[in-house]
């Protein structure tokens, strides 16, 4: 999904964020370009008046949401956070880590990333958790598929 953001100094450029879901990286673009940044180093944007300034992402919910930046200090919201009920709901596949360990982590992960991608849609709410819980199901049902058959050839 793609994002306008409108961040002060900006007024004159097109300043996108875009994210590939399922916990995916984000990239930033001004004016259709990528900014590009070294490993842990802030991207450089240069503001309508010349000025160079520092961008940083702001990572929230486990990595799994849509982050913010950090723009000169001041921070940008991206989009507005998912609301506590939403959050619970898209982070409840993570019990699956009590029943699979490792392998139910690895799922409950992905699942819960799924699901926060698809609260990011622009659909019906109603929809939303029905996909939502079609998504848990099958990764339950994966994770107790992939327990049963390593069951079965351990023994």
């Amino acid at each position: 999904m793609r994002y306008i953001i409108y961040p002060t100094g900006f007024t004159n450029q097109t300043i996108e964020v875009a994210t590939s879901g399922l916990g995916g990286k984000a990239k930033l673009f001004v004016n259709n370009q990528e900014v590009v940044s070294k490993r842990r180093k802030p991207m450089i944007l240069r503001r309508d008046d010349g000025q160079e300034v520092e961008a940083i992402w702001k990572r929230d919910a486990f990595g799994l949401d849509v982050p913010n930046l950090i723009i000169d200090g001041a921070l940008v919201q991206v989009t507005k956070p998912l609301p506590v009920i939403a959050k619970l709901w898209c982070f409840l596949p993570l019990i699956l880590i009590f029943i699979g360990g490792a392998i139910g982590g690895l799922i409950g992960v992905i699942a819960a990333a799924a699901n926060t991608s698809v609260f990011r849609l622009s659909a019906n709410i109603m929809v939303k958790f029905i996909i939502t819980l079609l998504i848990d199901l099958v990764a339950l049902g994966l994770v107790l598929f992939l327990a049963a058959t390593i069951r079965t050839l351990l023994t």
